[in-house]
């Protein structure tokens, strides 16, 4: 005969067993839910050149059933201002700017015609789809990027500064690559902005009637790169600095 020690035992054992399986199952089902969220939720950067047009997809065309849209929202927090751009009966346009969706048979894409430094911030869209939902959060950065001609000495210096947001700076080489005399780079914080430099001090023999500086920019679609052009056969007014 089982005495009540025994029957205490196994009682005790089953409820442990359970409760483990139960805090099993839980978390089994808490990781679940959690690379749900993440499949669902998407961030990016990107970053663009001034004056390009630039569409804004959000969601994956191969995932969404585009058929069974119910709305998208694209929420746009710039410098100073915020607005929002909307895909169903109720929403509408608040931006006013040039922005607009563009819905095809792939998606909806927000489109920005002749980007530039005023569209820079932070672009969330968040749409909603018979079987599920789905959000995107952009940082768009439009560096801006300027030569121009300086002297020093009676020597000229070709001069390019690249200005930019991200955290990687962008790198910045001369077109045609020439024999210069000093290459001095310089990196500098102004406010939110960065200001990464390239001064050249060109030789008296250079005769070439213009000179490029390209600026390389690293971004998650790939490199993106920048380029201006400088004219060197424009008059500049020679300095002579005092000691």
């Amino acid at each position: 005969m089982v005495n009540n020690k025994t029957v205490m035992v196994v009682v005790l054992l089953s409820i442990f067993v359970a409760g483990n399986q139960t805090k099993g199952y839980q978390d089994t089902a808490s990781r679940q839910n959690k690379d749900a969220i993440k499949q669902l939720t998407d961030f990016k950067e990107q970053t663009f050149i001034p004056g390009s047009s630039v569409t804004l997809q959000c969601g994956n065309v191969t995932d969404i059933k585009w058929n069974e849209l119910i709305y998208i929202v694209w929420n746009i927090s710039l410098q100073g201002r915020k607005c929002w751009l909307g895909l169903a009966p109720e929403l509408d346009d608040t931006c006013k700017d040039g922005k607009r969706l563009l819905n095809t048979s792939d998606g909806v894409y927000l489109v920005i015609p002749k980007i530039s430094r005023e569209d820079e911030g932070f672009y969330s869209c968040d749409l909603s789809y018979i079987a599920g939902s789905y959000a995107v959060n952009v940082s768009v950065s439009v560096p801006q990027l300027s030569t121009q001609l300086d002297s020093d000495i009676n020597q000229r210096i070709a001069v390019c500064r690249a200005n930019y947001t991200q955290k990687t700076a962008p790198t910045l080489h001369w077109e045609p690559a020439l024999n210069f005399s000093s290459n001095v780079s310089s990196v500098e914080k102004h406010g939110r902005f960065f200001t990464v430099e390239s001064r050249v001090y060109l030789l008296d023999n250079v005769t070439i009637s213009e000179l490029s500086c390209v600026a390389t920019y690293s971004s998650e679609s790939g490199s993106v790169q920048h380029k201006s052009t400088l004219h060197l056969n424009q008059r500049i007014t020679f300095c002579l600095r005092m000691k």
